[in-house]
């Protein structure tokens, strides 16, 4: 078996154990926050959830999912999931699994959980007290980016997304960190 085969079926059972740690939980204790909001992150429009390394593998065949490759921060080959809406919540990619979380990583690759501020107009938890974000949900989150971190591919995707936010929390002069 090939080098490329390897990495993907390892980055594949990264992705799952990462799916694993966070398990059920949502950012609401013993609730589908998607019922806060009539699910407006999965309305299947013209956009879609970023995908890590080997998680194309284990999506490519779900009916709904369509999956682009796409430029992101200046960096080509990344995977965008686009979705009719609908799905199976156990099938969803790990950045849906997330939010409205990102990781956020520190100039020596440490990661740690942060609110996606992308996600700042859609989702009502951006209004809630930090009490009513589950902290288990947050510690499951921060397991699972420390089990992506130890894979260089994971870890350059997370530093991605944790620079893009940096950049919207620059234009936001009143962010307020809900968590």
């Amino acid at each position: 078996m090939n080098n490329t085969m390897n990495n993907n079926s390892d980055n594949a059972d990264m992705i799952r154990e990462a799916y694993a740690a966070i398990g059920g939980l949502t950012p609401v204790k013993n609730f589908n926050c998607g019922k806060l909001c009539g699910g407006v992150c999965c309305k299947g429009d013209s956009a879609g959830m970023l995908l890590f390394p080997g998680e194309e593998d284990i999506l490519k065949e779900v009916p709904g999912f369509y999956i682009e490759e796409i430029e992101y921060m200046d960096k080509s080959g990344i995977k965008l999931l686009m979705c009719d809406g609908v799905c199976d919540r156990d099938t969803r990619p790990f950045s849906c699994r997330i939010f409205p979380v990102a990781p956020d990583v520190d100039k020596k690759g440490n990661v740690s959980v942060q609110p996606d501020i992308r996600g700042r107009n859609m989702c009502p938890l951006w209004d809630l007290d930090p009490e009513h974000v589950d902290e288990n949900f947050v510690a499951a989150v921060g397991k699972a980016f420390e089990i992506l971190s130890k894979n260089k591919k994971m870890l350059a995707l997370m530093r991605l997304i944790s620079a893009e936010i940096a950049e919207y929390k620059r234009f936001y002069k009143s962010f307020k960190d809900p968590f």
